[in-house]
């Protein structure tokens, strides 16, 4: 009894109980009203099931530095000082030792599968099927070619903080570009979180119903918005790192099991699967498609996408270059193997182009639609709550940087680091509490317009064109010698401004070519024909 009175009183030390008993009892409470209701049941079942896991693996973020940039005791540190008594980091504190600061950094072993698993969007996973029902495998290696983003970000990131000091990309782009241009960045990034909430849930509640706007298609899409924001709201991007983790594993486990479920189906096994050609062929265009995403990936993807820049700020710069190279690699491999899916259901169901992964899922049986429905969740899941981790960010230091909030002693205003611990406060993560639940709110309710997950990541490929040359154009910029010395580049807005306008208005064009009118989609599909990317 001694050891578990120790682990109780461990646990008690934590501060954490408050939140985990009543998570506890509303999980035990939902499993018995679930059961009454629908026995049986599987589908939601499951989604009761995974909520409960991550919720409640998840910590609470009691300090700016730990929400914001995720510093503190992980999942296997704190499981080691519940059971084993081992002192827990506070790398926030003033006095912390510098190895207290060092066991609290987010390492590889957390970064890597959280970059993995955060860009294995559940929309690109089902684009994926999709393009494999275009193109077989060579459409998996097509939708691989923006995973490419990975090193570019990482090598990016590692010459901003490394050749020039800077903490994270809007205080580079506000020194070099001016507010003008930082506003305009962070209305970008807001745009790219808001698609990546609604074509996410979309996704999952495929799964739920076979017909969209049903009363289970709309359950499912609030439930997969609603337990991601619960954990984040809680510890923030700390208990993003923590969930992701988790995910990361279950996503990889999931997936070889459903490849090993498509080979038992295919004739010829698994290596049938890479070499099957339908009878009158694949779609032609592969290479231009590959080319095109490849070239955005190189150029320009990845700085619209805040889940994967703020990332690249998070840890030492060697960890996450290595990070990023892993990850970004394990990343488009699960892309390309996934394409699996759509190649099965043009054998199976004998149809081209189409959502093809829960219509391959029920074709497959019950095991088979309960794996691949949690290889969906998974993803939608572990990128939407790193898509709240980024509005928070976004939200509580980017746009209230610009304000003078209590126990702020900075001189001169702007976009704030994460890091800067003498002017973050309590009141920057109310605000980015407050940012995620109207992202929730706001990007749920899109479905009642567009449901095609696509066209999420065409539009905002679009859109962002002519981001690409001027952030490239920051690793190359001249700065003043010493402070007051106006031998460096000046600010130059338009430099930033007019290239992304040009990129926004062509993704605005695409956008009403996707959801307008009959008569507008007729004008626009015609205008974006020769520019369209993504």
């Amino acid at each position: 009894m001694g050891m578990l009175d120790d682990i109780a009183a461990r646990a008690r030390g934590t501060g954490e109980l408050w939140f985990r008993i009543p998570m506890w009892s509303a999980f035990v409470l939902g499993l018995i009203v679930l059961h009454a209701a629908a026995p049986g049941e599987t589908a939601w079942m499951t989604m009761v099931w995974y909520a409960a896991a991550l919720i409640l693996s998840t910590s609470l973020s009691n300090t700016p530095l730990s929400f914001f940039t995720g510093q503190g005791a992980g999942l296997f540190m704190t499981l080691d000082y519940l059971f084993r008594g081992t002192p827990l980091p506070h790398p926030e504190q003033p006095d912390a030792s510098a190895e207290e600061r060092r066991r609290g950094e987010v390492g590889f072993w957390t970064l890597m599968p959280s970059a993995f698993i955060t860009w294995i969007f559940a929309k690109s996973i089902n684009n994926s099927a999709l393009y494999g029902t275009r193109w077989g495998v060579m459409g998996g290696v097509v939708y691989a070619g923006w995973y490419m983003s990975f090193p570019a970000a990482a090598l990016f990131g590692y010459w901003m903080r490394t050749r020039l000091g800077y903490g994270s990309m809007p205080t580079a782009i506000e020194k070099c570009y001016g507010t003008p241009a930082t506003v305009l960045y962070g209305l970008i990034i807001i745009y790219r979180l808001w698609n990546e909430i609604w074509s996410n849930t979309v996704v999952v509640a495929a799964f739920y119903s076979e017909k969209e706007k049903t009363l289970e298609w709309w359950l499912a899409v609030v439930a997969s918005a609603v337990i991601p924001a619960v954990f984040v709201l809680m510890g923030g991007m700390r208990s993003s790192l923590i969930t992701d983790v988790i995910m990361a594993f279950l996503g990889l486990l999931f997936l070889f099991v459903i490849l090993g479920i498509i080979g038992s189906e295919m004739p010829g096994g698994v290596n049938a699967i890479w070499t099957y050609e339908p009878a009158g062929g694949w779609w032609i265009g592969a290479e231009t498609a590959l080319g095109a995403s490849l070239l955005q990936g190189c150029l320009s993807y990845p700085f619209h996408d805040a889940v994967l820049t703020d990332r690249t700020f998070l840890s030492r710069p060697r960890t996450m270059l290595a990070s990023f190279f892993i990850g970004g690699g394990i990343a488009a491999m699960f892309i390309i193997l996934y394409s699996s899916i759509g190649i099965y259901g043009v054998f199976a169901l004998d149809r081209m182009s189409f959502y093809a992964s829960a219509p391959v899922a029920r074709s497959l049986g019950p095991t088979a639609f309960a794996f691949i429905n949690l290889v969906m969740m998974t993803s939608s899941m572990s990128t939407i709550d790193s898509t709240y981790g980024s509005v928070s960010k976004l939200a509580g230091l980017e746009f209230a940087g610009w304000f003078r909030l209590p126990g702020d002693t900075r001189t001169r205003l702007g976009p704030m680091r994460p890091t800067d611990i003498d002017n973050v406060g309590m009141q920057h993560v109310a605000i980015a509490r407050v940012a995620i639940v109207v992202l929730a709110i706001v990007g749920t309710l899109y479905v009642l317009v567009d449901t095609s997950s696509i066209n999420a990541t065409e539009v905002s490929g679009t859109m962002v064109m002519g981001i690409g040359p001027p952030i490239w154009m920051l690793c190359v910029w001249k700065h003043n010698s010493l402070p007051g010395k106006k031998d460096g580049w000046r600010q130059a807005p338009l430099m930033f401004i007019l290239p992304c306008l040009t990129g926004i208005f062509f993704g605005v064009v695409y956008n009403t070519a996707a959801v307008g009118s009959p008569s507008e989609k007729a004008g626009a599909t015609a205008m974006m024909a020769p520019f369209r990317m993504g």
